[in-house]
């Protein structure tokens, strides 16, 4: 199974705003993805979630529906209200971090500030270094120039192939 990957803008009509479906500007950027199989069975749920509470999943925008994450209306999720819910989560963390240093629990840990660009780049990140085919990585990035993911890859892999040509050196080094 694979999902078509799409952006979401938004259109300013004067006194308010649209939600629409763009086609990115670079053929790179429009693309089917395969999916794990953990992926697809939480993409299931959050189906599963939007049936429970009753979301309309059949909601169309520029001839395009099947929206996996939507508002309670069915709408497509913008941007923007992702970052806002990793920003509540934060917040949340935050909140309950405080109250367990005022209790004397631990040291204060603050969550760094996330939004969903930094979880894709932190994506591109763990697949570089589980060792991804770095033209494989570009493709799912969406990358139209491979100098984009080679970036990511190479500050990577970079420690550890100098780990691995070191080790190389082990065998002619007998004392």
């Amino acid at each position: 199974m694979a999902v078509l990957i799409t952006n979401l803008s938004i259109r300013n009509l004067g006194e308010g705003s649209s939600l629409s479906v763009t086609i990115s500007e670079n053929r790179a950027g429009v693309r089917d993805i395969p999916m794990t199989a953990s992926v697809k069975k939480a993409f299931g749920r959050q189906r599963e979630y939007q049936f429970m509470m009753g979301i309309n999943r059949d909601y169309e925008m520029d001839g395009m529906k099947g929206f996996i994450f939507t508002s309670k209306n069915g709408y497509p999720l913008q941007p923007s209200a992702v970052n806002n819910v990793l920003y509540n989560i934060m917040d949340a963390y935050s909140k309950q971090e405080a109250t367990k240093v005022k209790r004397g629990y631990r040291k204060l840990e603050m969550m760094p500030r996330i939004s969903a660009h930094i979880l894709r780049h932190t994506g591109c990140t763990r697949m570089a270094e589980r060792g991804m085919d770095v033209k494989v990585l570009q493709y799912i990035m969406g990358h139209a120039n491979i100098a984009v993911t080679m970036e990511v890859y190479n500050h990577i892999t970079e420690y550890a192939r100098i780990e691995k040509e070191i080790l190389k050196m082990e065998d002619l080094m007998v004392i």
